[in-house]
């Protein structure tokens, strides 16, 4: 029976995290005078006073709201198209043919917003994403709220078992990630694997059932 191969992004499928290096990207020399106010939102959230979600927000509304989403969907193409060539981990490419050339279908699962997951999707064949999702006006002006939670830990768990429905998976499920955050995800999953772990999932995977693998080898 062929099965289900989800991969988170940020860290997994990358060797780096996407959204910050995406909106240097996306702003040039504007990224740096407004990086103190988006720091400052950060270490809110760190200190549990703010949502990560919020983090987000108040980069887009520093950088980018407002903007066209044909142009920041052009920016997208060109940042993704830059990090498959030099910024996935060495196994990346070769595990996601593996899963392809068992009939597996592949899904990316990531609190990364879907300007980014979109584009990467496309550039290495998967056929679905569950993301978080941004918010555009009737103009198609992006708009500083995001559109609904942001994709991450319990939420992106809820968010798998909505996208499959009340029956649940058709086939074996395998979920790729990084991060402790996905410990939900990958313990929910037939079979769970911790990619270049986190110090914490590095601990929390043996006892939990989830494999360890190196994927910069």
């Amino acid at each position: 029976m062929s099965g289900i191969a989800i991969f988170d992004l940020d860290k997994t499928i990358t060797r780096q995290g996407t959204w910050s290096r995406f909106v240097r990207h996306a702003t040039g020399a504007r990224f740096w005078p407004g990086l103190p106010v988006v720091a400052a939102q950060a270490i809110a959230y760190k200190a549990g006073l703010a949502s990560r979600g919020s983090v987000k927000e108040r980069a887009i509304s520093v950088y980018l709201a407002g903007q066209a989403k044909s142009e920041l969907e052009a920016l997208a193409e060109a940042f993704i198209a830059k990090e498959v060539a030099q910024g996935l981990r060495k196994q990346t490419q070769s595990v996601i043919a593996e899963h392809k050339s068992a009939g597996d279908t592949l899904i990316i699962a990531s609190a990364a917003v879907d300007l980014i997951c979109a584009p990467m999707s496309r550039a290495l064949g998967f056929e679905d994403i569950i993301c978080t999702k941004l918010s555009w006006d009737r103009n198609d002006r992006l708009q500083p709220e995001l559109d609904g939670e942001n994709c991450y830990g319990e939420e992106k768990l809820r968010r798998v078992e909505a996208f499959f429905g009340p029956n649940g998976p058709t086939g074996p499920v395998t979920f790729y990630s990084d991060h402790h955050t996905d410990l939900p995800c990958l313990t929910w999953a037939k079979r769970g694997v911790a990619v270049n772990p986190s110090k914490k999932l590095r601990n929390l995977a043996p006892p939990n059932g989830v494999e360890i693998v190196d994927w910069d080898r």
